[in-house]
């Protein structure tokens, strides 16, 4: 991904036919549910390293490859003599469960007292997303690589840019399983055993191009096809004593994939006035083109008069990207930026659907009874604002200090649990951060270092064994994490000189291509043959005061 230092030095350019590349991969490690932002957090996945540091800002003045998914316009500004050669993220979390094991109304006419001390639970984890690449081209007003004079001040009247882009924007990613809990309550004993593991994904696929209509307007448009992936297990089970000295085993479940595609148009602009550059970016409704879901639902009760329940369903699924408008303000000082962006995110009714064929069993007493039908379950959205916050400030014109804040509310409400096949929202976060680091800028590479420190909580979806038949119910869920940020960038005429090198080194032996030093005059080199012969011991040199053997004593002046 593309990272520019144009906050220290602005970029310029003449027209000429050189091809500018700048090719970015972005690597990110996110630690358990650290990252994980569930479904209904658009753009919660960093894109970029200035820009997460910057407290996930970059409207106005993004310089990275978080560029063509925050604001298009914005990719005119990248430096074409900007390669960045890694971004890296490795968060460490907590996700924290509330009443885990008693997560609701217990029915004591059947389970006496359940009061369980140790109800929560608690994980934490690491693991990496999906990197993120981007490729950019410079189409007009082409910086020129050759030589190494001071650009001229602003960028280039009609520059062109066109990049070409793979992103994961979101990312959640849950998995706790083979879960153990034994206890007691007033009526005996209580085991219980439960997984959950969810994987959400929305990856962004196409082309961005961007284009300075004149010194102070840059537009831009962003077309991506959109890939929604979704694959979840939650199941518990359970053997409790009842009231009375009998026992029960019981057990609740759901599974399920699925995957939407969508076309998706982005379109942006950014408008400079001296040194403030405001900045607009709309996401447009998506255009859907096809999608599958494949979901199951168990609920076992044991014992006497005991029952199961099994449903299996196929069908359509809709996840399109939300409705979304952001906009930005930076200024840019000498020593100084700053920039401040809000998106606000608009309500739409079908954030997730699925039409499907329901076919269910139900045994009891020995007979099973088959139906089939079709459901339709819908999740739908809300109104919601969320605000970012950054500045880098330079001590140096090589060293600076960088910082923001950020909020990622969740647009989806609060949990509402399905008793079959239509659960298919199954937690939700809402996301607070802080960042800070420092960037070390050099002539031919710099270096972006820090963190981010977030704060989550929101719903999840669990099993109560505490009713027969089990229900689901709504738990709360709290998560902290600390993000770590590696971002680098170099110069391109810097790789083409280590390429060069290499290219020497492996046809002629040496990296630098000199030519061996020339023998002394009158000497020629030995064959590699012959042995060096050992040079004659020379004789000791004469005495100071004895006439030199070259020249005759002088005369004694008269």
């Amino acid at each position: 991904m593309s990272q520019s230092t144009s906050a220290r030095a602005p970029i310029s350019g003449a027209d000429g036919s050189v091809l500018a590349l700048a090719l970015a991969v972005l690597l990110a490690g996110i630690v358990g549910d650290a990252s994980a932002r569930a479904q209904g957090n658009d753009r919660s996945a960093p894109t970029g390293g200035r820009s997460a540091l910057m407290g996930n800002t970059g409207v106005a003045l993004a310089r990275d490859g978080a560029a063509p998914f925050i604001n298009p316009a914005t990719i005119v500004g990248i430096d074409d003599q900007r390669l960045a050669f890694s971004v890296n993220f490795f968060t460490y979390s907590i996700r924290h469960f509330s009443h885990w094991h008693q997560p609701g109304p217990v029915d004591a006419s059947k389970f006496g007292n359940v009061a369980l001390g140790t109800a929560g639970d608690s994980s934490t984890r690491f693991q990496a997303l999906p990197s993120t690449l981007c490729l950019f081209f410079t189409l007009s007003g082409i910086t020129p690589l050759g030589d190494d004079d001071a650009p001229e001040p602003g960028a280039p009247k009609g520059r062109q840019k066109l990049a070409f882009c793979l992103g994961t924007l979101e990312s959640d990613s849950v998995n706790l399983t083979a879960l153990q809990f034994h206890g007691a309550t007033s009526a005996g004993s209580t085991s219980q055993i439960e997984s959950i593991a969810r994987n959400w994904n929305r990856i962004y696929v196409g082309p961005t191009y961007g284009i300075e209509l004149t010194d102070h307007l840059a537009l831009g448009l962003s077309l991506h096809g959109v890939v929604t992936a979704d694959t979840f297990v939650v199941e518990g089970s359970s053997i409790s004593t009842l009231v009375g000295g009998t026992a029960v085993q019981t057990g609740l479940g759901t599974s399920g994939y699925a995957y939407s595609f969508d076309l998706l148009a982005n379109v942006g602009a950014t408008y400079k006035i001296g040194k403030l550059t405001l900045g607009a970016d709309g996401q447009l409704p998506s255009l859907h083109g096809l999608g599958k879901l494949r979901v199951t639902a168990q609920d076992d009760t044991g014992g006497t008069g005991g029952t199961s329940d099994l449903e299996t369903a196929t069908g359509s699924f809709q996840a399109p990207p939300p409705i979304r408008l952001a906009v930005g303000a930076g200024y840019e000082w000498p020593r100084l930026t700053v920039e401040v962006d809000g998106s606000l995110e608009f309500p739409w009714s079908t954030a997730l659907s699925s039409n499907l064929n329901v076919t269910s069993l139900h045994v009891a007493n020995g007979a099973a009874t088959q139906t089939s039908g079709a459901a339709t379950y819908s999740v739908g959205t809300r109104t919601m604002v969320n605000a970012a916050v950054g500045a880098e400030y330079f001590v140096k014109p090589s060293f600076s200090l960088i910082g923001g804040a950020y909020s990622n509310i969740s647009a989806i409400g609060p949990l509402h649990a399905s008793e079959s096949v239509g659960n298919l929202v199954q937690a939700r976060t809402n996301h607070v951060g802080l960042a800070f680091g420092i960037g070390s800028y050099g002539h031919s590479a710099d270096v972006l270092i820090g963190t981010q420190l977030d704060f989550g909580w929101g719903d999840a979806l669990v099993v109560n064994p505490y009713v027969t038949p089990n229900d689901w119910t709504v738990i709360g869920t709290q998560v902290y994490s600390a993000l770590l940020v590696l971002a680098g960038t170099t110069d391109l005429r810097a790789i083409g000189h280590a390429v060069e090198k290499i290219e020497k080194a492996v046809t002629t032996g040496n990296p630098d291509n000199a030519a061996p030093p020339a023998p002394l005059p009158g000497r020629q080199p030995p064959p590699s043959d012959v042995p060096i012969p050992t040079p004659k011991k020379e004789p000791p040199p004469a005495p100071r005061d004895a006439p030199s053997p070259q020249r005759p004593p002088q005369a004694a002046p008269r």
